[in-house]
């Protein structure tokens, strides 16, 4: 399996700061993709700290569930400030696990039925503080289709927007970024596209 997804992603920091409290992983193996964004809570140098703790206890992981995911994050978070997280786990059929913990967004936009959107919206908590009884969502993908991940960073009304689907993942990540963007906090929007299923 090649190119499974494409992606990009567009993130800064808050006005005024040097350290990007909001953070992302695409981590690709042979036959799956695991996908995170986390935002450390507030912003500054201890936001930074939290969310690249995130991204570092996942990047060092090796098939685990989602669930166990976050239970690994949760624990590793316990001595910072804690984060939001949404996790999505994407096998070579397209077959799509997500599960999302705190103010923090995802959208799948079908490429066959007519750009209809689906909202992937995440349970209340902090990973790192408390977490609720954690459940997993599910969907298929079909070639073509795109996923945005976004931190509250991204105003909420980029729900709205429709990706052109000849466009690129840069190109419509730049674009959420500059039209919804908060200046007032760390911002990121991560854009994946389907490119190809597994062909043995």
């Amino acid at each position: 399996m090649t190119n499974l997804l494409s992606y990009a992603a567009s993130t800064a920091p808050m006005t005024g700061e040097t350290e990007n409290g909001d953070q992302y992983l695409v981590k690709q193996s042979p036959h799956s993709v695991l996908i995170a964004i986390a935002d450390g809570l507030g912003h500054g140098e201890e936001a930074s700290i939290a969310a690249k703790k995130a991204m570092q206890v996942l990047n060092d992981t090796h098939g685990e569930s989602l669930i166990d995911l976050v239970h690994l994050c949760h624990t590793a978070l316990e001595a910072t400030r804690g984060s939001v997280l949404m996790l999505a786990h994407t096998q070579a059929d397209c077959s799509v696990v997500w599960l999302g913990i705190g103010n923090i967004l995802g959208i799948h936009w079908s490429s066959k039925d007519q750009g209809k959107s689906t909202l992937l919206a995440s349970q209340g908590g902090v990973v790192g503080f408390q977490l609720p009884h954690l459940r997993t969502g599910q969907f298929t993908a079909e070639p073509g289709d795109t996923l945005i991940f976004a931190t509250d960073g991204i105003f909420e009304q980029f729900i709205e927007y429709q990706p052109n689907p000849h466009s690129s993942p840069q190109v419509i990540a730049n674009h959420i970024f500059k039209t919804y963007r908060n200046t007032n906090d760390d911002a990121l929007v991560l854009v994946l596209r389907w490119m190809t299923t597994y062909d043995g």
